[in-house]
C-alpha cells in the first residue's frame, strides 16, 4: 500500500470515528509502525513525531540534525498527491512550541498505546510521552484499528505476493514429508528436515528472517522448538513430526504466509487421531464463525474468534493443553501489527476489517507429543478466505 492509499485509509477511519487526528512517536526505532506508515527512513537519532490529522495534510516534526534524512519520503509523498508540512525543532522548548502549536485545537488524537498495555503490539509510546501529551490537554485513546486500517490492509500486489507464498510453503511442506520418508533410515535429523527446507525456500525465491520448525514427538509439544545442529531429534519410524514454515517472496512489499502441517511416520495410533481431530474441528470452527459472521453483517472483534475455537478443544477434553492465542495477523512481518485472533494471551478488541490477513492455529501440546495445523485467512470483499490447502488428516508418511 502506498503512503497515499495509507493515509486516505487513516483520514478515512479518523472522521469515521470521530477521532481529532493519529500522531506517531518515534524514538530510535521504538516505534517500527510509524515507518510502516511513511516508509524506512534510516539513522534518524532524535525524537520524531508525525501528526495525521482528520483533516488537512500530515505533519512532520523531527529535530535539525536528523530533518534532511526525511527528503525522499516527502517527495515520495508528494508523488502521491500527499503534502507533507515540515517542521523543524532544536531544544526541547522548541519541541515542546512546534507540538503544541501543532496540536492546538485538538481534544482527542490516537497514539500507540494501549491501556494497562493490554494489547503489547500496540503499546509502543512510553509512559512518559503519553503524560507529555496529555498536558496539553488532549485525550489520548489507542491507535490499535486505525493502525491496522492503514498499515495493515493489503493492496491487490500484496494479495498476490502472498499467494504466491502460499504456493510455495505447501509445495514446501509437501515435499518435506516425502523427503522423512525417502531417508528415514538414514539417521535423518530435525535439523535435517530444517536445512531442506530452507533449501526448497531457496530454489522457490522465498525468505524467511527465521525458522522452521522441524519437531518430532515431544518436541512438538514445545510451540516454538528450534532444531539446531548440536540439539536434534531423529526422526524415527512411528513418530510425529510437526512442521512449522513461514516465507515471503523475495519482491519488495511482499507480505507473508504461515502455515504449520503434522505428520507421521507410519500409521497414528488413536490417541494421535483423536488430538488431530480435536484441533482440526476447532480450526474449521472459527472459519465457518467468521464466514456467518460475515454473510450475517456482523464485524467481529478478535478475541471471539479464539473464543469459539478454544471452547472446541475444552469441550474435546484438551483445554489445559492449548497454551497460546488462535492465531495472529499476517503482513510485512510474519507476525504483523493487525488484529490478533486472542482471548487468552490478550482481550483483542480491534476489528476484523476486509483486507487484513490472520492465522488460524489452534494447537494441543500433551507432554509426549504436540499437534497443531495452521492455515492463512484473508478477509477480502467476499468474505473470510482460507488461502492455501487445508490439512485434512495426518500426513502418513511412507516409511
Amino acid at each position: 500500500m502506498s503512503i497515499g492509499d495509507a493515509l486516505s485509509g487513516a483520514r478515512d477511519y479518523l472522521n469515521k470515528s470521530g477521532i481529532d487526528g493519529w500522531l506517531l512517536y518515534d524514538y530510535r526505532g521504538s516505534n517500527p509502525i510509524l515507518w510502516n506508515l511513511i516508509g524506512q527512513v534510516n539513522h534518524v537519532t532524535r525524537p520524531c513525531w508525525f501528526f495525521v490529522p482528520s483533516d488537512g495534510d500530515p505533519v512532520l516534526l523531527a529535530h535539525e540534525v536528523d530533518a534532511g534524512r526525511f527528503a525522499s519520503m516527502v517527495e515520495t509523498a508528494t508523488s502521491h498527491g500527499v503534502q507533507v508540512q515540515e517542521r523543524r525543532f532544536g531544544s526541547r522548548a522548541q519541541m515542546m512550541s512546534e507540538l503544541t502549536d501543532m496540536l492546538s485545537c485538538r481534544s482527542q488524537i490516537a497514539m500507540e498505546y494501549s491501556p494497562e498495555s493490554a494489547l503489547p503490539r500496540v503499546s509502543r509510546v512510553d509512559a512518559g510521552t503519553v503524560e507529555l501529551v496529555r498536558s496539553l490537554g488532549i485525550k489520548v485513546i489507542s491507535s490499535g484499528d486505525v493502525l491496522q486500517y492503514s498499515t495493515e490492509r493489503w493492496s491487490p500486489e500484496q494479495r498476490d505476493s502472498h499467494r504466491v507464498a502460499m504456493e510455495g510453503l505447501v509445495k514446501t511442506a509437501h515435499d518435506a514429508f516425502a523427503f522423512i520418508g525417502e531417508n528415514i533410515n538414514w539417521k535423518l535429523t530435525e535439523h535435517d528436515v530444517a536445512e531442506f527446507i530452507r533449501g526448497r525456500f531457496e530454489r522457490l525465491d522465498l525468505v524467511a528472517p527465521d525458522g522452521p520448525i522441524v519437531a518430532v514427538n515431544e518436541n512438538a509439544s514445545d510451540p516454538h522448538y528450534e532444531p539446531t545442529p548440536d540439539s536434534s531429534a531423529i526422526v524415527r519410524k512411528n513418530s510425529l513430526v510437526l512442521i512449522d514454515l513461514w516465507a515471503v517472496s523475495s519482491a519488495p512489499g511482499s507480505v507473508f504466509g504461515d502455515i504449520t502441517w503434522t505428520g507421521f511416520t507410519g500409521d497414528p495410533t488413536p490417541s494421535h487421531e483423536e488430538v488431530f481431530s480435536a484441533v482440526a474441528e476447532s480450526r474449521d470452527s472459527a472459519v465457518s464463525f467468521m464466514q456467518d459472521a460475515f454473510a450475517q453483517g456482523r464485524e467481529l472483534e478478535g478475541w471471539e474468534v479464539d473464543r469459539v475455537a478454544r471452547d472446541v478443544i475444552v469441550k474435546s477434553g484438551f483445554g489445559d493443553y492449548f497454551v497460546h492465542r488462535l492465531g495472529h495477523s499476517i503482513g510485512f512481518e510474519v507476525h504483523s501489527n493487525g488484529v490478533n485472533l486472542d482471548d487468552w494471551e490478550t482481550h483483542d478488541t480491534r476489528k476484523l476489517i476486509p483486507g487484513v490477513a490472520v492465522s488460524v492455529e489452534p494447537g494441543i501440546y500433551l507432554p509426549e507429543f504436540g499437534v497443531r495445523s495452521e492455515i492463512d485467512v484473508f478477509l477480502g470483499e467476499l468474505g473470510p478466505e482460507v488461502t492455501g490447502e487445508v490439512q485434512q488428516e495426518l500426513v502418513r508418511i511412507k516409511v
